[in-house]
């Protein structure tokens, strides 16, 4: 028999996902900054109204770290307008403390009404290239409160009944250095929701907001169901994972992130009581930022076929308690939260999990050393430089696979720019970006090979570094060896050349000036005893790992002679010390 309800849930869930990825094909093709259209820094997906939460209901391929903490701002906005929203209004917030992540990171929501009733929400979370402030680019390694981070948006209209709020928007775009880049960027975001609304409005029209909310519910259900399978299969139990930041910029060091996982039957909940109390500088990860990153966690861990939306998180709860660095207080400054403290977030869970799933853990790698440039092009205009190619590799292996590289790490989905489209962009060239030897996580299967970049800068410029992965660098898993430490020297080649211990701020840079970044690999996975020494040969033969590290790390014997593996020696050499 038919099972019609399944059908139509298959058929609203596809369309809604093929609205999802229109919004972010949308926005790539319109937008003006290279985050947006060469990056791809943002995420797009609908919500639905059908409670007094909002709802997940579809999400793009995008910026993973996005994968839920976009539930946080559109409840927020919600809570601010839900008895004032009429057809046309758009939404914005970028507020940490109002379902934000950090500043950078702006919110775009578009009620979709049916029958006088909202009903279905799109929404797009990009990273913004500038967020006034004191610092160009937004990150500022000197912020010692929410205000220092930059421009701070609650929840407000910016356009009403389809009018675009002048006022509003003006006053937005004029405290942003970049706001050639900012107004194409808005639009290309207001746009994506209209397009969307246009086609959910089709979608309502033809099968009535009652057909479409039960296939939602049926779809939600259907991942909830996946998601407690896999979860089901974990033993019950509770785990711990113990993670560290380096540092907070403002003499701080080694910050705890502490999750202790507890299994019982298809439940799952993550508390981090025992995290590091608030701290001064600007890594502190308000709370829908670190209930993303356990989220992005778990996803790692499920099946990549489930449909994403609310189901995932309905098995899954956090505690988190207030007034620690995975939880602040206002005014706690969170800017660089994303790519700090979040890594750890991930990676504590993940540990967790190690020791209940092994097999289901892996390729977790985030903790990049950020080093941001800006200047002025020829025509006065201010250019901000992420220098993404000095964060690309870096991810760990996983069970029954090694780490794959040349790609920002797995925790942000961003897609690595074309380098001819950087260099048209910014006044820079990319010198190097080339594997390097020795400087991954060994292991059974083991992490991609770290990278050597050198990006050269034509015009003068400023940079500030912000080092991560240093001494606590990402952990490797099952008995695997953890990552090695990033480096980064400034003014590359010169008598000025700086290596970076924790942080750099606003560092001058001449015309031809050079950073060089050694972005080490991920973490391995299982014991590096155990690699098959074909593969440890082949790693050799690439030039991945030296024939000095083949024998220490991984217990195989190379002759340097003939690149031919002494078996015997080998054989020896792993049996002494296994235990």
């Amino acid at each position: 028999m038919i099972n019609q309800d399944f059908i139509l849930s298959q058929v609203v869930g596809g369309s809604l996902d093929a609205v999802a990825r229109e919004m972010s094909a949308t926005v790539t093709r319109t937008a003006r900054s290279p985050l947006f259209n060469e990056a791809h820094d943002f995420t797009t997906g609908v919500f639905d109204l059908s409670g007094k939460k909002s709802r997940l209901v579809a999400q793009a391929p995008g910026c993973t770290l996005h994968l839920y903490a976009v539930v946080g701002a559109v409840d927020h906005l919600l809570d601010a307008f839900r008895y004032d929203l009429h057809p046309g209004d758009i939404l914005l917030v970028n507020d940490p403390y109002h379902g934000g992540s950090h500043s950078l990171d702006w919110t775009i929501v578009m009620p979709v009404f049916y029958n006088r009733k909202p009903i279905l929400l799109p929404a797009v979370r990009s990273h913004m290239a500038d967020n006034g402030g004191p610092v160009a680019g937004g990150y500022n390694p000197r912020s010692k409160d929410i205000w220092h981070d930059g421009l701070r948006i609650p929840p407000l209209k910016i356009y009403e009944r389809g009018e675009k709020r002048r006022d509003v928007f003006d006053l937005i775009v004029a405290n942003n250095r970049l706001s050639h880049w900012l107004e194409g960027d808005l639009n290309a975001m207001i746009g994506a929701c209209k397009v969307a609304a246009s086609r959910i409005q089709t979608m309502l029209d033809k099968y009535g907001a009652e057909k479409v909310i039960t296939a939602i519910d049926n779809r939600i259900q259907y991942t909830e169901n996946r998601v407690r399978d896999e979860i089901s299969s974990w033993p019950d139990g509770t785990y711990v994972g113990e993670t560290f930041a380096d540092h907070d910029f403002q003499g701080n060091r080694d910050i705890k992130v502490r999750a202790t996982v507890t299994v019982k039957g298809s439940d799952l909940h993550i508390d981090f009581t025992g995290s590091s109390p608030q701290v001064k500088g600007f890594i502190n990860s308000p709370l829908s930022n670190t209930t993303s990153f356990a989220f992005v966690g778990i996803s790692t861990c499920c099946d990549e076929d489930i449909p994403i939306n609310e189901g995932y998180m309905n098995p899954v709860t956090v505690t988190a308690p207030l007034g620690t660095v995975v939880n602040p207080q206002l005014p706690a400054p969170c800017g660089h939260a994303t790519a700090c403290v979040g890594a750890e977030i991930a990676e504590a869970v993940l540990q967790a999990i190690s020791q209940c799933a092994p097999k289901r853990v892996g390729v977790n790698a985030h903790k990049l050393p950020l080093a941001y440039s800006h200047g002025k092009y020829d025509d006065g205009k201010p250019w901000v430089n992420l220098n993404f190619y000095g964060y690309t590799g870096g991810a760990g292996a996983a069970y029954e696979t090694d780490g794959w590289g040349l790609y920002p790490p797995v925790m942000t989905g961003v897609i690595l720019p074309s380098i001819e489209m950087t260099e048209v962009q910014y006044p820079s060239r990319v010198l190097k970006h080339e594997y390097t030897s020795d400087f991954t996580g060994a292991g059974r299967w083991r992490g991609t090979p770290g990278l050597d970049v050198q990006i050269q800068h034509l015009k003068e410029s400023r940079t500030s570094v912000m080092m991560a992965g240093v001494r606590n660098t990402t952990k490797g898993f099952c008995g695997a060896g953890d990552s090695p430490s990033n480096k980064v020297i400034v003014g590359y080649g010169t008598d000025e050349a700086r290596e970076i211990d924790e942080t750099a701020f606003e560092v001058k840079m001449p015309a031809g000036g050079i950073i060089q970044f050694y972005r080490a690999g991920g973490g391995g996975w299982g014991n590096p005893l155990e690699r098959e020494p074909e593969k440890v040969l082949d790693d050799v033969l690439n030039e991945f790992v030296s024939i000095e590290s083949a024998s220490q790390d991984y217990g195989v014997v190379i002759d340097p002679e003939t690149l031919a593996i002494n078996e015997a020696e080998t054989k020896r050499v792993r049996a002494s010390r296994l235990p």
